[in-house]
């Protein structure tokens, strides 16, 4: 991944924290919890981040969309249980920003994520400015 400035893997980090069931569907044929149910958990953590934390500043034509995810996967981790996914911005640049995930499973971080979201209005990146901006560098900074 990116020189992140944060340990993803460090739960002090997050403020913001959601709760995720593991479904049996979830496992691969090894028994372990699968890549794509780990993207699901990121997603999950990220939307609900961004609609109560980040979209109350955008305006109604602008929106963010995601233009990169990379995850590391840590740690096996098994059905059943639950998964704590913890989310936070951790960088601002001109056009995007980049969200910071970390999945924990039983006290351990099994997966980090980044997602790079890219701020549009209609087809066309624009300039994170204004409020918008001042909103996410305080995020960045928390």
């Amino acid at each position: 991944m990116t020189d992140c400035q944060f340990d993803l893997t460090d739960p002090t980090i997050y403020a913001f924290w959601m709760t995720d069931r593991v479904r049996f569907s979830d496992q691969d044929g090894s028994g372990h919890i699968n890549n794509v149910a780990i993207a699901a958990y990121v997603e999950t953590g990220r939307v609900s981040y961004m609609h109560e934390v980040v979209l109350p500043e955008l305006r109604d034509e602008t929106r963010l969309i995601i233009a990169r995810l990379a995850i590391d996967y840590l740690k096996e981790a098994h059905w059943p249980g639950e998964v704590r996914v913890g989310t936070r911005m951790i960088r601002l640049g001109t056009r995007s920003c980049t969200i910071g995930s970390g999945i924990f499973k039983d006290d351990h971080c099994i997966a980090t994520a980044e997602s790079v979201a890219v701020y549009l209005k209609g087809e066309q990146s624009l300039a994170i400015d204004g409020a918008m901006r001042e909103r996410v560098s305080a995020l960045v900074r928390a």
